[in-house]
């Protein structure tokens, strides 16, 4: 009786014990963007914005020969799990096509893909696809003016390694 005592407070306290959350960009896990290939993790964004006049845009370039699935996850400030579903919002980019993801619309920029996620401000994002021949860039724009009156060019990372400035 004692062991099954123990037994028993063994597995109740396993199961009070916290569970580490995920944490944003670094450890969500992937989604599929296209079935029986894989998605790859290209680049990571911080700073971004969808707020007090102000999107973020994706534009990417295949630099592959063949056709690939693209897509970009964004997260709130606090980490976790992302706030938009990136294969809903995902494009198929053909051979040398450039494409563009937005926060929402902005007067004066056309883009293909509206990834939703809502208000943020200090979040983040990831830009997946299932090729690694991928070109991005991405900037903050005010989303009232054509052409935008003010823009920011955005840092873009190697999946989670920045390497320094200098």
């Amino acid at each position: 009786m004692e062991r099954s005592l123990v037994a028993s407070l063994a597995l109740a306290f396993s199961l009070l014990c916290a569970v580490p959350a995920r944490a944003g960009i670094a450890d969500s896990p992937l989604p599929v963007l296209s079935a029986g290939a894989t998605t790859f993790h290209l680049y990571s964004v911080p700073g971004v914005i969808n707020s007090g006049g102000l999107g973020t845009y994706f534009s990417c370039t295949s630099t592959d020969t063949a056709t690939m699935q693209v897509g970009v996850e964004l997260f709130a400030s606090p980490g976790g799990a992302p706030v938009n579903d990136a294969v809903a919002t995902s494009l198929s980019v053909a051979p040398g096509a450039t494409v563009m993801f937005g926060t929402s619309g902005a007067a004066g920029l056309s883009i293909n893909s509206s990834l939703g996620g809502g208000s943020m401000s200090k979040g983040s994002a990831r830009i997946l696809a299932t090729s690694k021949k991928l070109a991005c860039t991405t900037f903050l724009a005010d989303v009232s003016n054509a052409p935008p009156t003010s823009m920011a060019q955005l840092t873009i990372i190697a999946k989670v390694k920045q390497k320094a400035a200098n």
